[in-house]
């Protein structure tokens, strides 16, 4: 179960609300401790990724950070992950829904905004029930986001002082968070394209295979190097259309320049093989790999976790103009009175 949630400000550290129906802390082994590695971390959440996790014996500390918002959340450590996950995005999205960011920048002293305190229990009390809670949250897409871009795990040694500070030639190690990209479903004629990539590599390798044993055989009475470098060829070009279709396949942050290249290779090879095939033969390889290239260059990726920044952004937007408004009718009532 969820035990405590706190948001801060990620700029400063500066806690901004917290929940006030906490358990006791004696009915429970460990959580006054897991509860001050809970206040710590909100005051260095800016050191970590957007995303982390920190897990002890019997409890785990949950994080995200967004919009100079940090929101943290203690919890069992047998409480699923996804939907801890989940609470702190629907926590999120009901902050910036409930102030704005001038709101939040203005605040002085900690504990200002304790008037949210009763949404964030009810949300608690959401989430503790499971059983309620199935039938109003989707968490196919959360848990197919954290299942690809896992949260950043945070060690025991990172919260000792002075962690961090390296001396002169000390080497630096790092974890980056890989970022959540892939292609979107491949259309009929990129399918056309794989297929044919695939064919083409078929046929070089079969005419590589069959003159290189040709001349294997007839090595005794007529051996010729040029027969090898020919067969050598065929399978050079079966695997360039294999790669070919790799990278069609699966991304690669240099795909374009990767797909040129194998392009320029591809023509090389045929323009070696001239005179072992066809002009049709020759234009249809040559062909092929330029369609290739094309659906390389121009497939699309998507990516989710933006989307969901976007999204926050514009609730942010839209609470602003909510309270915006809302000033204006009092103002204006005000001023009829």
């Amino acid at each position: 179960m969820i035990h405590f949630a706190v948001v801060s400000r990620s700029t400063d550290g500066l806690t901004l609300v917290a929940n006030s129906d906490s358990p006791l802390m004696s009915m429970h082994l460990g959580l006054e401790e897991a509860y001050r590695k809970l206040k710590m971390l909100s005051r260095l959440s800016a050191k970590f990724p957007d995303r982390w996790t920190l897990h002890s014996s019997t409890y785990a500390i949950h994080s995200i950070t967004a919009l100079d918002l940090s929101l943290l959340v203690l919890c069992d450590v047998t409480y699923p992950q996804v939907l801890a996950f989940s609470f702190l995005f629907d926590l999120q999205r009901e902050f910036l829904v409930f102030y704005d960011k001038q709101r939040v920048m203005s605040v002085q002293r900690p504990y200002a905004l304790i008037d949210f305190d009763i949404l964030l229990q009810k949300l608690k009390q959401r989430y503790n029930n499971p059983r309620h809670l199935s039938t109003c949250v989707n968490l196919q897409d959360l848990s197919e986001e954290l299942r690809l871009r896992p949260p950043y795990m945070i060690g025991e040694e990172e919260l000792r002082p002075g962690f961090g500070q390296r001396k002169a030639g000390d080497n630096i190690k790092c974890t980056v968070a890989m970022p959540y990209t892939r292609y979107l479903p491949l259309h009929v004629l990129g399918v056309l394209s794989l297929s044919l990539c695939c064919f083409c590599a078929l046929l070089n390798f079969s005419r590589g295979v069959h003159i290189i044993n040709d001349t294997h055989a007839h090595m005794d009475t007529t051996f010729d190097i040029d027969h090898y470098q020919t067969g050598f060829t065929f399978i050079v070009s079966c695997f360039l259309s294999l790669y070919q279709a790799y990278l069609i396949c699966y991304p690669h942050k240099r795909r374009a320049a990767l797909a040129c290249a194998t392009l320029s290779s591809i023509c090389v090879c045929q323009l070696y093989l001239y005179e072992q095939r066809s002009v049709l033969g020759l234009g249809f390889h040559i062909m092929v790999a330029c369609y290739g290239t094309f659906v390389i260059v121009t497939r699309k990726m998507q990516s989710k976790l933006p989307q969901r920044v976007h999204m926050l952004v514009s609730i942010w937007v839209e609470g602003k103009k909510m309270v915006t408004c809302m000033d204006n009718r009092s103002h204006h009532g005000g001023t009829r009175e």
